[in-house]
């Protein structure tokens, strides 16, 4: 009777450590954390959003999905792609989001794939010219017909209108401003801003290009995520700690 009762209680162990052994790798993947994937761009493009300023700094968009994640069940990896490869990444599904400003793309449209998050800030692009050339571009419409200096694989909704000298990044753009390549380049005020600054060029801002808010564009895939994505950027703009992301890179955009 002993013998029957201890081999009872083996049995019942053995299936009791084999059922947590089975269970385990379910519950694992039940509380497995989403992971979202972004692109940063290339070294030194987008300052001071994809890129910090100073050595060490991030920029905008890293410290905003840190500040995110802090508050999400959702991790957030970011990889480091060419702006030309960019988009068909996030069309591919290889990058999950971006940031974008609808009124840079004809119609507002960010695409069927995706859907966008709430504003986070406002942002305005210029048509940016030497100080002495500000009159060539009262209204934008002075640029159609033009060449004029943008990024290639940015979006601007009226590329039709006007013929892109495309660069590799804002520095080499503001550079081909300073030389004469083209009397006009189109960049948001802190960008152009900053690579003035680096390469001593003495600017104006002409005519306003878009204005409007930038969003997070996210692939229609994880199209649940967004909920709390929106309730996590509300948070933060309502906290104020967004605002002390763009005052530590300067930036003085809206909310």
């Amino acid at each position: 009777m002993r013998r029957l009762r201890q081999l009872n209680f083996v049995f019942i162990t053995v299936t009791f450590m084999c059922s947590i052994i089975l269970l385990t790798p379910l519950a694992h993947a039940e509380t497995k954390k989403p992971t979202l994937y972004y692109d940063l761009g290339d070294e030194h493009g987008w300052v001071p959003f994809r890129t910090g300023v100073l050595e060490g700094d991030g920029g905008v968009f890293a410290d905003l999905v840190i500040l995110l994640q802090s508050y999400s069940t959702i991790d957030f990896e970011s990889v480091h792609l060419p702006m030309k490869r960019a988009e068909q990444a996030l069309v591919n599904g290889i990058v999950d989001f971006d940031f974008i400003c609808p009124e840079w793309l004809k119609n507002g449209d960010i695409g069927a794939d995706f859907v966008g998050s709430i504003p986070l800030f406002e942002i305005n692009e210029y048509v940016v010219t030497l100080k002495k050339n500000r009159d060539l571009y009262p209204t934008l419409d002075a640029i159609y017909g033009e060449n004029i200096g943008t990024i290639g694989g940015y979006f601007y909704f009226d590329d039709d209108k006007f013929t892109r000298v495309d660069f590799l990044d804002e520095n080499k753009l503001m550079k081909g401003l300073k030389h004469g390549r083209f009397k006009g380049i189109i960049l948001d005020i802190e960008t152009a801003k900053h690579w003035a600054k680096v390469n001593e060029v003495d600017i104006a801002f002409a005519a306003l290009h878009t204005k409007g808010n930038l969003v997070l564009r996210l692939n229609k895939k994880h199209r649940e995520l967004m909920e709390e994505i929106n309730t996590i950027i509300a948070r933060v703009k309502k906290s104020g700690e967004l605002k002390m992301i763009l005052d530590k890179y300067d930036v003085e955009n809206e909310l």
